[in-house]
């Protein structure tokens, strides 16, 4: 991602939620100007960010433990360094992300989690342009985000996290931002008792545990 890339200031309630109670030391890839990292901070966690934008680290660095530019092919932790790990739609703008995620997974302590974030291709409104238009738009952000690589599902993440070792501890439901379709598709949701939820979340997000070994997808 280049500069010009939109690197947004706010807090983010659906990435606070799903952090634990437990862990002290916490590292964030992709952490942007880190606004949600810093409440973590400030209830005297140990927050460690990094970023490819010069630019949002900048910020990152008054408000984190610590924050550094990385190049986005290098491991930014050492293994076995942290008791958890956040990925806000990071994975999503990665080539090879599953491979990715199992280098990043080693930097968690066993039994440690992962916070992760990405977006749901298959949420109804993405598929409309796609299934009715034959047409997958280019945008600034959102699921249409023109830096994309990865197409990604709940089935898709899970398989790579298995691969990387990581059990599912929790999934959480991620609804539209616009107030009046976030209600329509969460009531239609817990209506057919979230059968339908890849379709009508707007976003994949779970937070995951480490295995003491990894096993193969």
């Amino acid at each position: 991602m280049t500069e010009s890339y939109v690197y947004l200031d706010e807090f983010r309630r659906d990435i606070y939620r799903m952090v634990p109670a437990d862990g002290k030391v916490i590292g964030s890839i992709g952490c942007g100007r880190a606004p949600t990292e810093a409440r973590l901070v400030a209830e005297g966690r140990e927050v460690h960010g990094v970023d490819v934008s010069a630019e949002a680290i900048e910020t990152a660095r008054t408000r984190l433990t610590s924050a550094r530019v990385i190049d986005p092919n290098e491991s930014p932790f050492e293994d076995d360094s942290l008791d958890g790990l956040i990925l806000a739609d990071v994975l999503e703008h990665l080539p090879m992300a599953w491979e990715k995620l199992i280098s990043f997974s080693r930097a968690v302590r066993p039994d440690g989690w992962v916070v992760i974030s990405v977006p749901n291709n298959r949420y109804v409104e993405a598929l409309i342009p796609l299934m009715f238009k034959g047409d997958w738009p280019e945008s600034p952000m959102g699921i249409f985000d023109q830096t994309h690589l990865q197409v990604m599902t709940h089935k898709r993440l899970n398989r790579w996290c298995l691969a990387a070792g990581l059990r599912l501890d929790a999934e959480f439901d991620c609804y539209d931002y616009r107030f009046v379709r976030r209600n329509i598709y969460r009531g239609l949701n817990l209506a057919t008792f979230r059968v339908l939820k890849a379709f009508l979340t707007f976003e994949v997000q779970a937070r995951y545990r480490r295995e003491s070994v990894a096993r193969s997808a």
